[in-house]
This record gives structure tokens, C-alpha cells and sequence, in this order.
């Protein structure tokens, strides 16, 4: 009996010791293979950097089910220093924060304070068809309203005073007497005027501002710490420098614009502020629905066709990459370009700040996605 059982134990060691060589195997396995697919990440990325002229950038990529995290600051934060990105530091989100208004405004449909067939006239009487555009309209750009960034009231008003505190009335008036794009509901055209409108929505509903809304609904309640909707045009503590503001190409005589705009310009449309992380959890959120009723989140996955932007498809304040598969949102304001996005095919999110507005980092996202997808798939 005792022979017995010194056999068995010896048995269910070795049994053991063959388990374990395995599960090691298969750690190296997928350990050699993560490295292989970081190592072409940074050669893409420089690559990258080295072809647009953009200063700097910072990437994030998460990969959980591959227990892959690759964050990264590359280039230089601030040209006149030559410091280098820490991805820690924050920046310029630009039209990211579409994603955070267009979410309250979706909170307001759930509390059913507002539908999303509801027109516009009850809270722009004077602006002209509001009758024929709805709160729907607004979110995926489908409105035909003009955008007001495109005016040239508004490029006069950055050159001339590019401090100016705009209120979001101002924003929407400079487009009152401009052309449609289309009559309302038959095609799209992005618009910054949009989600200026929506915001005054959220206002008019709620009685406090966009910004007190969304700290309170969402930043708050996701512990959001390191994004803000700023009062000012003052970047908090270390931050990337943006640069230059059009299609410049030549980083060494490009200003450095961080500091040189009022974020109001942007609203509720692209003013805010945050990091990679934060822009990692929140892109995450808005996909899932965390804040919304599945109802609601299925009305914000359903998208229209949206051509002429990075992507192919427009929900309701949310893109949708269709090769590589992503949702999220892409963000330019003065100095920076931004890509937040997420695959739940793959569970893989991607952030992207570049601090320069001559590139998209869209472009890059889809290479380093589509690297992923190559070394991971049969």
C-alpha cells in the first residue's frame, strides 16, 4: 500500500511538472510574440514621427486579453526645451469632447426630460427650420446646420482677439444667416455647430452650465480626475505643447499655440483637457453604455453614413472605424490632433496625442491596429 502510494505521488508530480512546462511554454509563447508585435509598434510609430514632422506624440494601446500594455511619449513635449512627452502629461482633446456632451444629453432622453424626435424650436425659436431639425439631427450631424468654425467672422475674431471669451449663443448667431448644407435629415456634414447647440440644450434642461453637467454626470462619477472642462486658457501642470494651426509642415518654425487660444472657441464641442489614461478609460465607457440605458446606447450605436470624415460611419456622438473595427472619436483644436478608440472584437483600446495639427493620427491608429491584427490572427 505504501508502495502504492509513493507511486501515485511520484505520478501526480510528474503529471504537475508537465502542466506547469506547459502553461510556461505558453507564457513565453505569448511573451515572444507581444514583443515581436511591440517591436513593430515603435518601429511604425517613429516611422511616423520621423515622416509627418509632427513635434511629439503620445500612445497608448491596451491589450488586456494578451496582458499587453504599451504606453509611450515619443518626439519632443515642448520644442524650446526639448522636453520629452511623459504620457502622463495632459492636452488638448479637441472634439473628444463631443463624446462627454452629446453622453448628458443622452442621460436627459433617460430621464426623459427631452426625446431624441423632439425639434429644435422649442429652444431655438428664431434659428431658421427648427421645426424640421431634431435633437437626433443634432447628434449624428445630420442637421445641415453650417459650422460655425468655418465663417469667416470666426477666423477674423482668432486673428484679431484669440483670448475672446465666446459664449455659445455668439457661436450659433454667426451661423443663423449661412446656407445649409442640405435640407435637415437627408445627408451628413459634421458640424462643430451641432454639439455647440446641444450644449445649450443641456443648459436650458438643467439650469447649469455644460461644464458643471458634465463634472457632475460623468468625470465625477467615473473618477475622471485628470480630464477638465478648463475656464481658461491656462494648461495644468505638465502638459504637451501644441503647435501650429493648419497644414504647416516644418515643427521648427511652428508656434507654440498651447497657451494662445481661449478654450471657449471650442465649447462644448472641443474644449476640454485630459491624458491618455483617462481617454482610455472614457472611450471604453462610451462604447459599453456605462451612463445610458441599453436602450439609449443602442440608439447611439446606430450610426448613418459619414462621408468625408476619418470614419465611414456617425452614431449619435460616437465614430465608427469599419477596417480595423474601432468606436470612439477623434479630436483637433489649435496645437493638437487626437485619436481615442476602441475594438471590443479585439478588447484593444487606442489613444493617440500628436501636438501638431498636420497628420491624423487616425492613419496611425489603423497601422498599429492592423499589426495587432496580422500577428495575432490565424
Amino acid at each position: 500500500m505504501k508502495k502504492t502510494s509513493c507511486l501515485l505521488l511520484v505520478m501526480l508530480g510528474c503529471l504537475f511538472m508537465s502542466i506547469c512546462s506547459c502553461y510556461n511554454t505558453a507564457d513565453q509563447d505569448l511573451n515572444n510574440q507581444n514583443n515581436q508585435i511591440v517591436a513593430q509598434w515603435e518601429r511604425e510609430s517613429d516611422s511616423m514621427l520621423a515622416d509627418s514632422g509632427i513635434p511629439g506624440m503620445l500612445i497608448g494601446i491596451w491589450a488586456p486579453d494578451r496582458n499587453l500594455v504599451w504606453v509611450r511619449g515619443k518626439g519632443k513635449a515642448n520644442v524650446a526645451t526639448g522636453e520629452k512627452p511623459d504620457p502622463a502629461m495632459k492636452f488638448r482633446m479637441g472634439s473628444l469632447t463631443k463624446t462627454y456632451t452629446y453622453t448628458v444629453l443622452l442621460q436627459l432622453v433617460d430621464e426623459k426630460q427631452i426625446a431624441l424626435s423632439d425639434t429644435i424650436k422649442t429652444f431655438f425659436p428664431d434659428f431658421p427650420q427648427a421645426d424640421s431639425i431634431t435633437i437626433r439631427m443634432l447628434c449624428n450631424h445630420t442637421s445641415g446646420i453650417s459650422d460655425y468654425t468655418e465663417t469667416s467672422a470666426f477666423a477674423a475674431a482668432l486673428t484679431t482677439d484669440p483670448l475672446k471669451k465666446w459664449t455659445s449663443r455668439e457661436m450659433v448667431d454667426l451661423v443663423k444667416t449661412e446656407p445649409f448644407y442640405f435640407s435637415p435629415g437627408t445627408n451628413f456634414k459634421y458640424s462643430n455647430t451641432n454639439t455647440i447647440m446641444a450644449g445649450i440644450i443641456v443648459e436650458k434642461i438643467t439650469g447649469k452650465s455644460i461644464a458643471s453637467e458634465i463634472q457632475r454626470r460623468i468625470l465625477d462619477p467615473l473618477h475622471l480626475t485628470n480630464t477638465i472642462y478648463p475656464s481658461d486658457n491656462i494648461l495644468p501642470g505638465s502638459f504637451m505643447h501644441g503647435y501650429g494651426w493648419g497644414g504647416e509642415s516644418d515643427p521648427t518654425s511652428l508656434p507654440d499655440v498651447a497657451e494662445a487660444y481661449d478654450p471657449s472657441m471650442g465649447g462644448a464641442a472641443g474644449a476640454m483637457i485630459a491624458d491618455v489614461y483617462d481617454l482610455k478609460a472614457w472611450v471604453e465607457h462610451l462604447y459599453k453604455g456605462t451612463l445610458l440605458k441599453p436602450e439609449t446606447q443602442a440608439q447611439r450605436l446606430t450610426t448613418v453614413l459619414a462621408p468625408g470624415e476619418d470614419c465611414e460611419e456617425y452614431g449619435l456622438g460616437i465614430m465608427f472605424k469599419m477596417n480595423p473595427p474601432m468606436w470612439g472619436h477623434t479630436g483637433t483644436i489649435p496645437g493638437y490632433k487626437n485619436w481615442a478608440g476602441y475594438s471590443p472584437s479585439e478588447n484593444i483600446t487606442i489613444v493617440i496625442n500628436y501636438n501638431g495639427t498636420f497628420a491624423k493620427p487616425m492613419d496611425l491608429a489603423v497601422r498599429l491596429m492592423n499589426i495587432y491584427l496580422n500577428a495575432t490572427k490565424p
